[in-house]
């Protein structure tokens, strides 16, 4: 009874591991390779017979992918090891592309914000010159004080304008920055890839 338990146990975690496999976006698309080459070395290898037939014990009743996948899924689950290095980079490009997203979503949020705050300062300031214009035109021919109170508004609208200004060129700076080493780890992401799938062809083929 117990050996039968860590049976379905083993099992049942080897069909997670691969269920995982096949639904990895990244992963997806080096089985995909794989059954491309498997297709074409067809019924030739011995050895591709042999892990279609330890793939059977692990592929579920009703399988909601092609059985082509179950099988290359085992192929890469089985030979992991040769794969390691290449995945766990795999992992860490994807990881900092995670991050380097987010930041670009706040980024843009940031610069929006600060933009309509600029546009709000401007749309202020413009209103203000325009109420001294007319006070202006009113009592061109008297004599009066400028108020002090106003003219210091004035001042400190324009000292935050030029503040905010300043940030949002450091915003977009750091976007283009940012951005910049975005693509370029997408880059490497799909050299990787590629590199990946050669080495699981390679692998269906020997």
């Amino acid at each position: 009874m117990l050996g039968m338990t860590t049976h379905n146990e083993n099992l049942t975690r080897v069909q997670e591991e691969l269920w995982y496999l096949i639904n990895d976006e990244d992963v997806n698309q080096v089985l995909e390779a794989m059954i491309d080459k498997m297709k074409e070395v067809g019924d030739s290898s011995e050895r591709l017979k042999q892990w279609r037939q330890e793939a059977k014990a692990y592929i579920p009743d009703e399988p909601e992918y092609d059985e082509n996948y179950w099988v290359a899924a085992y192929i890469l689950y089985t030979n992991m090891e040769n794969f390691k290095d290449l995945f766990a980079r795999l992992d860490n490009i994807s990881s900092e592309l995670s991050e380097l997203e987010n930041e670009l979503e706040d980024l843009e949020r940031e610069q929006e914000e600060l933009e309509d705050r600029i546009e709000s300062l401007r749309d202020e300031l413009e209103s203000l010159s325009d109420d001294d214009e007319e006070e202006g035109e009113e009592e061109e021919n008297e004599e009066w004080e400028e108020d002090e109170e106003e003219d210091e508004e004035i001042e400190d609208l324009k000292c935050e304008l030029g503040y905010l200004e300043e940030e949002l060129e450091g915003v977009k700076a750091t976007y283009e920055e940012t951005s910049d080493r975005f693509y370029e780890l997408e880059d490497d992401k799909k050299y990787l890839l590629w590199e990946i799938m050669e080495r699981a062809e390679q692998l269906i083929a020997s």
